[in-house]
Parts: structure tokens; sequence; C-alpha cells
């Protein structure tokens, strides 16, 4: 019969080598929620075309309870993606 400790060791070790090895995913990125308002005077935009951008899939937003947040760098990204200049 396996020494249980021995068995627990040799887990670990496996579990060690796994988490040193380099990952091939990109780093995560920063997450910044803004507000409407706020998402307005970053873009220079009215409040009229972000909604409007919304309803066309440009710019990605989310509700918390009633009140619509975005994501700064996930806007940017998507904006950059879909050929949008600013």
């Amino acid at each position: 019969m396996n020494n249980p400790f021995e068995e627990i060791l040799q887990r670990l070790s496996g579990i060690e080598s796994a988490m040193s090895e380099p990952r091939d995913r990109p780093p995560a990125m920063p997450t910044e929620i803004i507000s409407r308002e706020e998402l307005c005077k970053r873009l220079d935009l009215t409040e009229p075309t972000i909604i409007r951008w919304e309803k066309k899939g440009k710019i990605p937003s989310f509700r918390i309870g009633s009140a619509v947040r975005y994501n700064w760098p996930v806007v940017i990204e998507s904006l950059e993606k879909k050929g949008v200049r600013l």
C-alpha cells in the first residue's frame, strides 16, 4: 500500500510545476467601470449617439439595476475593432 503522504507530496509537486509553467493567454484587460455621462465626456459624443451606438452593437454595455454602465477598456477595444475613429 502507498504511503498517503508520498501521494500528497507527488500531487503537490505536480501542481507546483503546472503553476510555474508560462501561460499562453494574454494578461487580463483592466476594468474601469464608468457611467453613460462619463462615457459621453470621454468620447465627446452626445447621449443619443451613445444610445444609438449601443443599439447597433458598436459599444458594449451592461446594467446594474436600472443604471447602464460601461467597461472603458472594452469600449475602446470594441470601437477600434469596428473601425470607429474618434
